[in-house]
This record gives structure tokens, C-alpha cells and sequence, in this order.
């Protein structure tokens, strides 16, 4: 751990993008010139400095679909599925679509600063090795050549693995993460490490490592945390598909503000435990790995791959469960309307009438309304077993280097007790308790026959993409954590400003609830943001909530 100022360590971070950024336009140039001053003219969200916010596009995305050279969009606007076809059949080389997405990870992470660091050499010579070996692996790898990005806390070798903390710019590991491992064996083509916050613990992504990374859709709102860097490279489409982690909602609210799929996975499914973060060793509520991409068939292929390669034969922490076809014709689904703590706001609202309403005309569909079961009890437990040692390790990984504390990490950190292991003991109690008790809540939707509920329909965040700095209720996620639930998210709309208009006459439940709606006082304010849901099922039903995503996508196929 480093104990330099801290100004000068984000001086180094910053020097580790610009090298990389360098080496990566020395290895696979623009086509021509008129590209760099395109590209040099863009507006940036990448300041002078790491305190420094840049000046980004009002809407990100329109300039990078409107910039970016129409060779690299014929690629990286491709359906990642019908591109990894493409590069199976020899339409393209893997060096070819690797250059065209570096290209587009470029563009993409001037106007959102979504880039940790770029990873040239190491993709270059695993793309040359995939294309020089076509015939032999282009039939074996079920990934071949797809670029992939990676969330900066997953252990990639020669690399600085910070998790949004200065004083670990030294830790350079000599490893790569067992989901790394896991790509390189299928095909798949790490390519870029994606930001992540400070101490990674908020649904926002600002560090003094990098900045702030903002929601391509509109950069007066967030991406997300704390997989933001993901959430932005895969919603403005410069990754096909990326991996971030969740223990709160790290995965599913960089997916719902940025419009594309994501799945939160049932702990002990997909490798996490060589990830870095604070706390390391504690197990009251564990992270979880998942991935976030625009396909939804890319996100079943590399679950599914990753369950093939049956990584626990590696991490004896995994469950040795083989991949399940789900082959059930008619589902059972619940739609949670509100967690009875903080009311979702009027286009999260109109998401779940209007997935209701398409999902109505499906005869294999059975729709009922859930009802929550004492959500504000995983705010009590929660706040106890996030920082079981008063968040000690936190802020020790900033005062070292006198680093500020993020204001979302001070609202995370709040109140967090040092426990001693009588009341850790007490409080994991509550927490298996709970969950037993949310289990047979669950099974008092079941029908006649007995069926059991096959998912929950419910908001991911109370709102679209916020604000920044104003994500501060954070249960419609880390209520599944509690639990253990695995959740897929998916687009569902955009927020539109006419039917999405705030209710003059609404009455808060409590102070939580008016903080979040008198944040909503103009829907012009989060103009152009994707509305998401998500779809929750019991433990390991990761098969399940796929085939049932898969008929969500047919039925809002108009919507998106």
C-alpha cells in the first residue's frame, strides 16, 4: 500500500491511460487522418486532471454514433451474436474487429471516460494467435475473437488492481482472475479495463483514479457503479460484452441506466473470490460476478460458457453445477409494483404496466402482483453487515495517501459500527432468518397445483439513471443480495418527458421516498434515459430468468 500524496498517484493513474491510449493507436492506427481530427475535436468527459470532469457531450452517444467512422460502426453495431458468427465464418478476422472495436472503445471513452486502461499488446497477440490458428479454433471456442472488456478490480496480469483506491497503484498482480483464465480457453478477447469508484461501494462512478464516468445516454446522469465503466462501454456499444461484480446493485443499475441486459448471479455460480475489493474476507454478504451486453443471447453463451468450464474444479468456493436448459413452456410470474418503502417514479411505473400489459397476451404467461415482505428490513440488516468493522478498511485505503472521501462513499460509510463477533454472529442470524422467512413469502404465491412463482417483475432503482451524486437508495437492488437472488435485467423503454411527468400531488411514505421524488421535479433532466426492470427468481435459476428474458425481448421488441 502506497502512502504517497494522493495528487501525485492520480498523476500515475491518469499516465497509465495515456500510455496505453499511445500504445493502442500505434498498434492499430485510425484509418486516416481525418479520423484524429474527428476524434481530437470530440468534447471529452476526461479532465485536465482526475478532480477535473471535462466538458462532455450533453448526449454522448448521438456524437458517437454520428462521429465514429462508418467501417468501425459496420462492426461494433452488429448484434455481438451475428458477429460472432461472422468471425466463425471467416467474414472477418479476430485482428480486424479487435482494431474497429479499439476504435470505438477510443471514441467511446472521450465522451464518457469509461476506459481504465487499454490492453493492446496482450489482445493483439491473442487475436493474431486466434486468426493464425482459424481452422482449429474457430470450431472449438465458443467465444472466438469477441472482444471483451473487464471491470479494473478483476486481477489481470502485469496490471495495478486498485478498485478506486490510490494506494494500490502498486499492486500489480502476477495472475490473471479465474474468469480471465476462463476467456482466453473459450475464445474471448480481453481488451479493456472499465472504471470503477472509489472503494467501489456506490451507484456512481467517480474516483480520484479516473474522474467521473457518465451515462452515454445523457451526461447530466450517472452510469452507474460500481461497474459504471461497464455499464457506459456496453450501453454506448464499444464492447460486446463486458464482466462487472455486484454486492448492492453493481451490475444491475450500470445495466438499467444504461439500457442493456445484466445479470446478477447466485453467489458461488461464477468465479469472484480472486476479485479485490475492501473487506476482503468477509463473507456476511458476498459479491457476486455477472455480465452486462446489448445481446441477451451473448449474456446466455457466456454464463453458460463459464459454467462449461466447470470453474469449481478451480475455486473449491463454487457450486458444481452443470448448465439446465430450461425446457418449461408456461411461467409463473409476479410483478412488485413497489418495495413499500420508497415508490418507484413515473417511467419505471409505466415499464412495469406496459410489461404487463404485453405479457397479458402470452398464454404460457401467468401474471400476479407480489408483494414485498418487510424490504425495510434489509435496510436494518444491511447496515450492519456492509461494514461489520465501522469501515475501518475503507478509510484506510484513503488516509494513507490523505486521499478526500467521495461524497457517495460518505453517505455508504454512514453509521457503520465496528462489531465485534458476538453481534456479527447476531446479525447474520437476522440475515438467514430473513431469508427464511422470504422463502416461504415467496411460496404463498404459489397456485392450486402448487406451482411456485418462476420470477418477480420489479424496478431495479426507483428511477431511471440519476443524477449525479444523488443515488442514494440503493434496496430495489441490495435487497436481492440479502437474499441471494439471482436477477436478470432488460431494456424496456425510454423515458418519455410527456407521459413520464411528475405528480404534483404525490405524498411521501417516509423521508427516503421524498428525498428520491423530490429529485424527480423535471423529466427533462434525465431526457434520453433508458428505462430498465429486472426479473428476479429463487437461487441458481439462471437458466430460467434467460428463457424467461427471452420471451420479455420478443414482447417489448416495439418498445426499445
Amino acid at each position: 500500500m502506497l502512502t504517497d500524496n494522493w495528487k501525485d498517484l492520480a498523476v500515475i493513474a491518469q499516465n497509465i491511460y495515456k500510455e496505453s491510449l499511445a500504445k493502442t493507436l500505434e498498434l492499430f492506427p485510425f484509418d486516416d487522418k481525418e479520423t484524429y481530427d474527428i476524434y481530437d475535436s470530440l468534447p471529452s468527459a476526461i479532465g485536465e486532471s482526475t478532480t477535473d470532469y471535462g466538458n462532455p457531450a450533453e448526449y454522448p452517444i448521438e456524437v458517437y454514433l454520428a462521429k465514429l467512422p462508418a467501417k468501425v460502426k459496420e462492426v461494433t453495431e452488429k448484434n455481438p451474436i451475428e458477429l460472432l458468427s461472422d468471425l466463425k465464418s471467416g467474414k472477418y478476422t479476430a485482428v480486424e474487429v479487435l482494431k474497429y472495436y479499439f476504435h470505438a472503445a477510443i471514441f467511446a471513452s472521450k465522451l464518457t471516460n469509461c476506459v481504465q486502461e487499454f490492453l493492446p499488446v496482450e489482445s493483439l497477440a491473442y487475436a493474431k494467435n486466434l486468426d493464425e490458428n482459424f481452422d482449429k479454433f474457430s470450431k472449438i471456442y465458443p467465444l472466438f475473437g469477441l472482444p471483451i472488456s473487464l471491470k479494473e478490480m478483476i486481477p489481470f496480469t502485469g496490471r495495478a488492481v486498485t478498485h478506486g483506491s490510490l494506494c494500490y497503484l502498486d499492486r500489480i498482480t502476477d495472475y490473471n482472475a479465474d474468469i480471465v483464465n476462463i476467456m482466453y480457453k473459450n475464445g474471448g478477447n480481453p481488451f479493456v479495463r472499465t472504471t470503477n469508484p472509489q472503494v467501489l461501494m456506490m451507484l456512481e462512478c467517480e474516483s480520484f483514479a479516473h474522474g467521473r464516468t457518465v451515462n452515454p445516454f445523457n451526461s447530466r446522469l450517472t452510469s452507474g457503479g460500481s461497474s459504471g465503466g461497464e455499464g457506459a462501454i456496453n450501453g454506448i456499444h464499444a464492447s460486446t460484452v463486458g464482466f462487472g461484480s455486484d454486492i448492492g446493485g453493481s451490475i444491475r443499475c450500470p445495466s438499467a441506466f444504461n439500457g442493456i441486459y445484466g445479470m446478477r448471479t447466485t453467489v458461488g455460480r461464477i468465479p469472484t473470490s480472486d476479485y479485490f475489493s475492501c473487506q476482503m474476507g468477509s463473507e456476511s454478504i458476498l459479491s457476486v460476478t455477472g455480465p452486462l451486453t446489448r445481446s441477451l443471447d451473448v449474456l446466455e453463451l457466456i454464463v453458460k460458457t463459464i459454467v462449461d468450464a466447470k470453474p469449481w474444479l478451480t475455486d473449491p468456493s463454487l457450486v458444481s453445477l452443470e448448465w439446465r436448459p430450461e425446457t418449461k413452456q408456461k411461467f409463473r410470474l409476479g410483478i412488485e409494483w413497489s418495495d413499500e418503502v420508497v415508490n418507484p417514479l413515473p417511467p419505471i411505473t409505466r415499464a412495469l404496466n406496459i410489461v404487463k400489459q404485453k405479457l397479458s397476451a402470452y398464454h404460457n404467461i401467468e401474471l400476479v402482483d407480489f408483494k414485498p415482505y418487510n424490504h425495510s428490513r434489509t435496510t436494518e440488516i444491511l447496515g450492519k453487515l456492509y461494514f461489520e468493522d465501522g469501515a475501518r478498511d475503507v478509510k484506510k485505503t484513503l488516509t494513507s495517501t490523505g486521499e478526500p472521501i467521495c461524497e457517495q462513499t460518505v453517505w455508504a460509510i454512514e453509521g457503520a459500527e465496528d462489531l465485534d463477533i458476538q453481534e456479527q454472529w447476531k446479525w447474520n442470524l437476522a440475515k438467514q432468518k430473513y431469508r427464511k422467512e422470504y422463502l416461504k413469502h415467496w411460496q404463498t404465491f404459489n397456485n392450486e397445483e402448487g406451482e411456485v412463482l418462476d420470477g418477480v417483475i420489479a424496478p431495479v432503482f426507483p428511477n431511471v439513471a440519476a443524477e449525479h451524486r444523488t443515488a442514494k437508495y440503493w434496496s430495489y437492488t441490495s435487497q436481492w443480495n440479502l437474499l441471494d437472488y439471482p436477477v436478470l435485467v432488460f431494456p424496456v423503454s425510454k423515458l418519455d418527458e410527456t407521459l413520464d411527468k411528475p405528480d404534483p400531488d404525490y405524498k411521501p411514505l417516509n423521508e427516503s421516498d421524498k428525498y428520491v421524488h423530490d429529485l424527480y421535479d423535471d423529466p427533462h433532466k434525465f431526457a434520453n434515459a433508458p428505462v430498465n426492470l429486472g426479473v428476479v427468481g429463487l437461487r441458481y435459476t439462471e437458466e430460467k430468468l434467460i428463457a424467461i428474458g427471452k420471451i420479455l425481448r420478443e414482447a417489448l421488441q416495439a418498445e426499445i
